[in-house]
């Protein structure tokens, strides 16, 4: 009689609140051109998540024509978001660029409170190599 009662309970009141608050959401298209274009368009290319501080880097065109050459060649934006590993994590994304061709090449140095990398950029005959240091509230180029 119990089981009845409870079963009971349990369609007249909790499985209506329950089937409703599933329908109670919105879809839609976001108005945030920026947005909208770097999340279509981004690559990540590197991942260091390691004990205090977690950095992703990734790489996003600037669309055609944007290195300013005659060939309509692309520049890119090295994009690196930093975060904390905690309840309320201080993040911040960096934008440096922009680049022609960057790639990422290794982690340099990685230790609690900062990463340093290394990018390759620039023309097939002209590449050059510049390092950053990554921190929770900056970037460093070294």
């Amino acid at each position: 009689m119990k089981f009845n009662l409870a079963f009971c309970f349990f369609i007249v009141t909790l499985l209506p609140q329950l089937l409703l608050s599933q329908s109670n959401f919105r879809i839609g298209t976001s108005d945030n051109d920026r947005l909208v274009k770097a999340l279509n368009d981004i690559k990540q290319v590197a991942e260091n998540k390691e004990t205090y501080l977690s950095v992703r880097v990734y790489i996003l065109d600037n669309g055609i024509g944007s290195a300013g050459n005659p060939s309509s060649e692309v520049s890119h934006d090295v994009l690196v978001a930093v975060s904390e590993f905690d309840d309320a994590p201080m993040q911040n994304l960096f934008e440096i660029g922009p680049f022609i061709n960057p790639k990422f090449i290794k982690w340099v140095e990685v230790n609690q409170y900062n990463k340093s990398f290394e990018i390759e950029h620039g023309n097939f005959h002209e590449r050059k190599r510049i390092k950053f240091k990554a921190h929770i509230d900056e970037i460093i180029q070294l």
